[in-house]
């Protein structure tokens, strides 16, 4: 028999004995959710409940696998629950029972992202679209994330285009199509896709049968991180709980941030209305951090208007969060990095301490630092900025512009383009090869690299294509070239002039087709040509960039003895997750909250949502940091995020330059500075009426 009382708090205490019939459990970060969802399945088993009579809902596999692990420890059975698991496993069994009610064969087959994607490709081919307006048709991948955020937000093929892809509205009566024939052919061939697998589960929970067999069967429901659910999930929970109306759903409104997936924060907030008579339970005892870094939590989220209204609290205290400006990115990078060498030598293991930000492309100079001082780190939520697709994309292109026989970048480039396949691309390469080699034999190795330094003219170049590609070949030939000549038309040839012709060639039109975060791609870009304004010689940028990218590699090779090391995180990735010291960079305006959320409805709220659950991973110790130029408005002033200027001073340790500024009176420039050890002056108003003319 377990103690209860006696191993929760009262809070937790009273979801465990008190949870039958609905009720909703907010359970505030560091709360400790999983504990309480575990001893509530315990208790039900000591009170005689069978556990094939119990249905827990998890919303991934590995916090399947957490609470599995935990009532087995708890319990002492091998398998206390045989019905629990994601909500995809969960359909997966029951439709793998009753496929023949929707027309499949309970043989059916599960696609996963690969397999949908090259189904889709067939359904393009048969559509046959041409580029229209100079656009390029979406690739199968970008199409796929549109068809399946449209089945889970439950929303219309147009709708989406229409509010979230734009640049594709020209192709939208095709996409549809497509999007149709999918359908049609996925059902030909008895086969599911993961949405499916939701969408179907909910088909055959409306057959009155089938439903009053399994809500019966399922008398108590719980179900985790409720507010990550979308509408098909939670109409599911509606239809399984049905007949015995227990169902506990715990979750925190506060930390819904993946409405890009499709989750719909209003499942939680609208929880007493689909379910009358509710109870609500909240869970306020932090066992994370500390009194001071809640303090500033609260004060942050306060300030969102749908949202229920909770107060984390904790004994322990520490210290106060602190806020530093600095310069510039760069500037931003070298303190992060600093400090972070400060708390090592202090003794802080490397896996307590993270760096968190709001996009992958922010944490680019602080990469570079880390690199040059030696900081091992993990990199999570993407792969290291160097070793991007896009990135390398690009550097392929500098690449063949500083050495036209680079063979490898040539490969890279041309097989982005239609029609150009491996055997194709070869022959390029070959005759590339051959041209900047007119004379190469077996001859002397001082022969070869003076003929490697030969460079043909470029009309030359362009004709090679013509001549040995044929029809389909030369489709993605002329692109290149389109490319090309746009590399080859730029002013100044810096690293910085090239990166920025890049980005208005036809390879952004590429990125726009391929992918559904071709936005996300080309702020990173943009932050590589930042980077690059330190370089005035292509050839050395070019070999700084693959020093960082081979850092990289000699890092893998060395963890066949795996050391310990920072993290560096998407604050999306960092859900979940805590470190003793946490800093949150580039608190800028338009770069948090991002100027693509602001646009979007309820966007500003789930930014601030989203800054919450950055601030609630710190356990001891809270940095947050912004440039005040180089952000997201460029060499601009950018200033501070607005949700900095919500903070309630006395939360925070400000060490703002600003404390230090000189004001000047109105006849004065309006930013001057004088010396790295003279304080900047800037003019009252000055900055306000700078940001409004961006």
């Amino acid at each position: 028999m377990i103690n209860f009382s006696a191993e929760l708090n009262p809070e937790q205490l009273a979801v465990v004995q008190n949870g039958d019939g609905p009720c909703l459990v907010l359970a505030g970060a560091g709360s400790g959710k999983t504990r309480t969802i575990t001893y509530r399945v315990a208790y039900l088993l000591e009170r005689g409940i069978k556990p094939e009579n119990i249905l827990l809902v998890t919303f991934t596999n590995k916090a399947a696998e957490e609470m599995k692990v935990r009532m087995q420890k708890l319990t002492g059975a091998s398998h206390p629950l045989p019905w629990s698991g994601t909500f995809h496993h969960i359909g997966y069994r029951l439709l793998r029972a009753y496929a023949p009610l929707l027309g499949y064969g309970n043989n059916f087959t599960v696609l996963d992202s690969d397999d949908s994607q090259s189904l889709l490709k067939l359904c393009i081919k048969e559509v046959k679209v041409e580029p229209q307006g100079g656009k390029r048709f979406p690739s199968a991948s970008a199409i796929h994330s549109v068809i399946s955020y449209a089945t889970n937000a439950e929303r219309s093929i147009a709708e989406v285009v229409e509010e979230r892809y734009p640049q594709w509205l020209p192709f939208i009566e095709q996409i549809g199509v497509i999007a149709n024939d999918y359908r049609l052919r996925k059902k030909e061939a008895n086969a599911m896709d993961f949405d499916d697998l939701l969408v179907n589960l909910l088909i055959l929970l409306r057959q009155p049968k089938v439903q009053e067999k399994y809500a019966t069967q399922f008398q108590y429901i719980l179900v985790d991180e409720y507010q990550d659910t979308n509408k098909i999930q939670a109409s599911i929970i509606r239809q399984l709980a049905a007949v015995h109306h227990n169902v506990l759903v715990v979750g925190d409104d506060a930390q819904s941030i993946y409405s890009f997936r499709a989750a719909d924060i209003q499942n939680i907030l609208q929880f007493e209305k689909q379910y009358p008579g509710a109870k609500i339970f909240k869970l306020e005892t932090n066992y994370r951090s500390s009194r001071e870094i809640l303090d500033l939590a609260n004060g942050v989220i306060a300030n969102n208007r749908d949202q229920y209204q909770k107060n984390l609290k904790t004994r322990e205290t520490g210290a106060r969060p602190q806020l530093f400006p600095e310069m510039d990115q760069q500037a931003e990078g070298n303190f992060i990095a600093s400090k972070i060498e400060e708390l090592l030598k202090a003794g802080m293991p490397p896996k307590e301490i993270a760096t968190l930000f709001r996009a992958a492309h922010h944490s680019q100079m602080l990469e570079v630092e880390l690199v040059r001082r030696g900081i091992p780190y993990d990199y999570r939520g993407g792969v290291r900025f160097f070793e991007r697709a896009h990135i390398k994309d690009i550097l392929a292109y500098l690449r063949i512009m500083n050495n036209l026989a680079d063979t490898a970048a040539w490969l890279r480039v041309l097989l982005h383009e239609e029609g150009i396949g491996p055997a194709a691309a070869q022959k390029v390469t070959q005759a590339i090869s051959r041209l900047c080699h007119p004379e190469r034999s077996e001859g002397s190795l001082e022969q070869s690299v003076r003929d490697s330094s030969a460079v043909p003219q470029n009309d030359s170049v362009a004709q090679i294509g013509h001549d040995i590609l044929g029809p389909k070949a030369q489709i993605g030939w002329n692109n290149f070239l389109a490319i090309w000549e746009k590399l080859l038309a730029a002013v100044v040839r810096s690293p910085t002039a090239l990166i920025d012709a890049l980005t208005q060639s036809a390879y952004r039109d590429y990125l726009d087709s391929e992918f559904i975060d071709s936005r996300e791609r080309l702020a990173d870009i943009k932050q590589l040509a930042l980077f690059a304004e330190r370089y005035d010689d292509l050839e050395q940028f070019l070999a700084d960039t693959t020093l960082q990218e081979s850092f990289s590699l000699i890092n893998k090779e060395e963890d066949a003895e795996p050391k310990e090391k920072i993290v560096l995180s998407t604050i999306h990735q960092a859900k979940g997750l805590e470190w003793s010291a946490v800093f949150v960079m580039n608190l800028a305006s338009g770069s948090f909250p991002s100027d693509r959320a602001l646009k979007e409805d309820n966007g500003l709220e789930e930014e601030r949502r989203l800054f919450y659950v950055a601030i609630t991973r710190a356990k001891r110790q809270l940095f947050l940091t912004y440039p005040m130029a180089g952000g997201a408005y460029g060499d601009f002033l950018s200033g501070p995020s607005m949700f900095l200027n919500e903070i309630d001073p006395a939360l925070i340790d400000d060490h703002s330059i600003l404390m230090n500024t000189t004001v000047l009176n109105d006849t004065t420039a309006d930013v001057e500075y004088i010396s790295e050890d003279q304080p900047l002056k800037i003019r009252p108003g000055s900055f306000l009426r700078d940001m409004d003319d961006l």
